[in-house]
C-alpha cells in the first residue's frame, strides 16, 4: 500500500487552485506518494479548473514522482443525490458527471461520492432508490472513462450497516461503482473490521483518520495515533482482503484540539508529516 494526502489536510481556508503546486510540493516533502485533489462549488469549482489547468497539475504531480490516486468533494452534502427535489438532485448529478470528468483528466482512479444525506422529511426507502438511480445514471459514463465512483461511508444517517452498504452498491450493478472506505468514520458507529471483511474487493480507495471513542462526537476526530484505532491489526486486515491501493490521509490541521489558530504552512506541514511517518511505520511492520 502507498500513502496519499488529501488536499483538505494541507490547505488553509483561503486556498486557491494556484496554491496546488505548493500543496503538492509540501505533500512530497512530507513523504507522500499521492495527492487527493478536492473540488467544490466555489473556488475549486470544476468549471473554473479547465482542461489546460488540469493538464498542468498532472505534469506537476508527475514531476514529483507522485500521482492523483483519487479526487474528493463535499458538494453532495449540499446537492443531495437522494433528494426528492428534482432540482437539487439534478445539480448533484451534474457535479457527479463533472467529478468523473475531472478524475479522468487528472488520471485519478476514483472520485469520492456521498450517496445521500438523510433528513426526517425524506422517506428512507425513497432516498435509497433515488440515490441509486442518480449514481446509476452516471455509472456507464464512469465505466467508459475508466473511473470508479467511490461511495463513501460518512455521518449522513444513511447506510450505517456494512451489510446495507454492500447491498446498496451491488444493486447498482456496475463495476464502476465501488466503496470509498473511511476507517475513521466507522469507529463511533461500529467496527472497521466488519466493513473490511464484508466489502473486501469492493473497496476501491481508503481514507484514514483517527477518532477518540471516549469523546464520541464530531469533535473527536484526531490525527493518526491520537485516537482509539489500533492501526497495525486493522491495516493487516485490510491487506489480508487484497487491498493494495492508497491510504489517503484526511486529517485537517484542526484535528489537533490544542491549535486555536493554526499557522500556515508550519502547523499544516507538521501534522501532514506526522501522519505520513505514522503510516510508514505501520506499513513497514506489516509488509
Amino acid at each position: 500500500m502507498k500513502i496519499a494526502l488529501n488536499q483538505w489536510s494541507i490547505s488553509p481556508p483561503n486556498a486557491t487552485p494556484e496554491m496546488c503546486e505548493e500543496f503538492i510540493k509540501m505533500a512530497k516533502e512530507a513523504g507522500y506518494q499521492g495527492f487527493e485533489f478536492c473540488f467544490n462549488d466555489s473556488t475549486f469549482h470544476p468549471d473554473k479548473i479547465d482542461k489546460e489547468f488540469r493538464k498542468k497539475l498532472v505534469e506537476l504531480v508527475k514531476s514529483y514522482d507522485m500521482c492523483f490516486p483519487s479526487i474528493a468533494t463535499g458538494v453532495f452534502w449540499k446537492y443531495n443525490l437522494g433528494s426528492p427535489d428534482e432540482s437539487i438532485r439534478k445539480r448533484g448529478i451534474e457535479f457527479l458527471r463533472k467529478g468523473i470528468e475531472a478524475a479522468y483528466d487528472l488520471e485519478a482512479k476514483v472520485v469520492l461520492v456521498v450517496p445521500a444525506v438523510a433528513s426526517p422529511e425524506i422517506p428512507y426507502d425513497k432516498m435509497y432508490k433515488l440515490s441509486q438511480e442518480s449514481i446509476k445514471s452516471q455509472a456507464k459514463y464512469a465505466e467508459d472513462l475508466g473511473v470508479i465512483i467511490g461511495i463513501e461511508n460518512v455521518w449522513n444517517k444513511f447506510l450505517y450497516s456494512p451489510l446495507e452498504f454492500k447491498r446498496f452498491i451491488e444493486e447498482i450493478g456496475s463495476e464502476a461503482v465501488r466503496a470509498y472506505l473511511d476507517l475513521g468514520n466507522i469507529v463511533n458507529l461500529g467496527y472497521p473490521e466488519h466493513w473490511i471483511d464484508l466489502l473486501k474487493d469492493l473497496i476501491a480507495a481508503v481514507h484514514v483518520k483517527d477518532f477518540d471513542a471516549k469523546i464520541g462526537n464530531i469533535t473527536a476526530f484526531r490525527h493518526l495515533g491520537y485516537g482509539s484505532i489500533n492501526w497495525e491489526p486493522l491495516l493487516k486486515r485490510l491487506k489480508s482482503v487484497g487491498y493494495d491501493y492508497f491510504l489517503t490521509v484526511e486529517c485537517p490541521v484542526t484535528f489537533d484540539p490544542t491549535l486555536k489558530e493554526p499557522k500556515y504552512p508550519d502547523d499544516y506541514f507538521k501534522w501532514a508529516k506526522h501522519n505520513a511517518e505514522f503510516l510508514k511505520r505501520i506499513l513497514e511492520k506489516i509488509d
